[in-house]
């Protein structure tokens, strides 16, 4: 038996010995295989000179970039800052193991300078009705100059302000970006004096949670920031509510806190409302969670839509497992919404110096204006489809003089400055031609005070009776127009469209 193990182990040598020599002599040889690289870039919307690179390789061992500038990186995805303005030749190179064809990528870099882009959405305080909340959204923009229209400013991209008094202030932001571009201005009017009310309804959100047990949706609305949510799904866990069967509500304001621990979770959650009843597939993003926040805090940001929805509710980042541990949501439910008419976006035809037009998102003041003649117009196009619509709203006067005139038409043309336009001329007949008029030699009010647009009680808003009472136009097809509001003033006046608002009902 010992013989025979000898054996055995003297044959698997020879036999090791064999297929090593055959191995040898085998015909087949080695062929590296080369690398695969390809590359994106983008350009900073803060930084014009700062540009990230993302690359795919494959099959390699290291790579080198030459950005064109002299310097260099081995990371598979850098970020480089330019020093000035020009066209780089950057150069990826993937090397791949011994044998390969190193692969080579050329692209231009063009480094310019942008002129800022910027915009401003700002929204009351929840407690203070002389705090308003800033919140700018720019792009290449390297300083900040605010201005409240009450002699205060500030240099922060996102301030709060407290004003000293209720009222309606002309805000501008000056976004300033890089050397060599021009500065962005945004002007707008805010109405100061509100105190935003926090909404509540029906809890809605996914059943469950990671373990069954802890974590469940209501964690997210007990004002416990100790608590949180946390899905059974990474990416498909949210939690809201729903204000109920007819029932609307336009968010200013949202305020939310991350899970202790788990801040960067949160990063890209969606704020989502809507008013379909499947409003998980159908719904607008009211807002993005784009940086991780502050951990044991809420951290408040405005919403500029102006839409109202049934449903509004938090939707978990990708993988984040909702992780919140507190959302609230503030605004007005039911509020007034205008319709077709966009309140942020009218034009103004100038014939008389010293008239000043404020507008809010409900209200559209005139005021001032010398003894001469004609007034101001301001107007906005709408497009409407076949159907029925409904003019409604009303005409505060908050001061009498003896030619004070004010009327609404709809008209086929747009007003010119320096031009008497009025109803007479270029008006859409066939559809009511002068819509709205009131005036002090008409028999409309003498008394200051709020008239309904429909009312012919005192003379009203409809003394000439070419408003009809229901506030009610039927187009038999589609027609695109402009809605007019002129002044008429002879000397100085003061008075306040309400609520105007241009919907379709049918």
């Amino acid at each position: 038996m010992k013989n025979f193990k000898r054996y055995m182990s003297r044959l698997s040598a020879v036999a090791l010995l064999l297929s090593l020599i055959v191995g040898c002599n085998d015909d087949d040889t080695f062929e590296p295989i080369n690398p695969k690289a390809e590359f994106t870039y983008e350009i900073s919307a803060d930084n014009p000179f700062e540009v990230s690179f993302v690359s795919t390789i494959t099959d390699r061992d290291s790579l080198r970039w030459n950005f064109g500038d002299g310097e260099t990186s081995t990371l598979a995805n850098p970020s480089h800052i330019y020093a000035e303005v020009g066209a780089y030749d950057l150069t990826l190179t993937a090397y791949g193991e011994p044998g390969s064809v190193p692969t080579v990528i050329d692209t231009i870099i063009n480094i310019q300078v942008f002129d800022p882009e910027a915009d401003f959405s700002y929204s009351a305080s929840t407690d203070n009705q002389l705090e308003i909340k800033f919140t700018a959204s720019t792009s290449f923009a390297k300083s900040y100059a605010w201005d409240f229209g009450d002699g205060g400013t500030s240099g922060v991209k996102s301030p709060t302000h407290i004003f000293d008094e209720v009222g309606t202030y002309t805000v501008t932001l000056t976004a300033t970006g890089f050397e060599g571009s021009t500065p962005t201005v945004v002007t707008k009017s805010v109405t100061v004096g509100e105190v935003l009310d926090k909404l509540s309804g029906t809890v809605i959100g996914h059943e469950g949670s990671w373990d069954g047990v802890n974590g469940l949706i209501g964690a997210a609305l007990d004002g416990d920031l100790s608590t949180f949510v946390d899905a059974a799904s990474g990416d498909e866990g949210f939690v809201g509510y729903d204000f109920g069967e007819g029932n609307k509500a336009r968010i200013k304001l949202i305020r939310y806190a991350p899970r202790n621990g788990y801040t960067g979770r949160v990063v890209g959650a969606e704020i989502r409302a809507s008013n379909d009843a499947d409003y998980m597939n159908n719904y607008d993003v009211l807002y993005t969670i784009s940086e991780e926040p502050a951990e044991g805090t809420l951290t408040e940001a405005a919403i500029s839509l102006t839409k109202s929805y049934r449903y509004v509710y938090y939707y978990s980042a990708p993988g984040g497992y909702c992780n919140v541990a507190e959302v609230e949501f503030y605004g007005e439910l039911n509020p007034f919404e205008a319709g077709l008419i966009d309140m942020s976006n009218w034009s103004e035809a100038v014939n008389v110096a010293g008239i000043s037009v404020a507008i809010t998102p409900s209200t559209i003041s005139f005021s001032g204006g010398d003894d001469s003649w004609p007034g101001t117009a301001i107007y906005q196009q709408v497009t409407v489809e076949a159907g029925t619509y409904k003019l409604d709203g009303s005409l505060i006067i908050d001061e009498i003089n003896t030619n004070t005139w004010c009327e609404m038409f709809f008209s086929s043309d747009a007003p010119q400055s320096g031009v008497d336009y009025s109803s007479d001329g270029g008006s859409m007949a066939e559809n009511g031609g002068l819509q709205v008029a009131y005036s002090t030699w008409n028999g409309s009010p003498q008394t200051v005070g709020t008239y309904d647009f429909s009312s012919t009680d005192e003379g009203g808003m409809n003394t000439a009776g070419n408003y009809p009472t229901d506030g009610i136009y039927t187009f038999s097809e589609p027609a695109t127009f402009y809605i007019v509001i002129k002044s008429g003033a002879a000397q100085a006046y003061n008075f306040t469209l309400n609520k105007l608002a241009f919907s379709k009902v049918n």
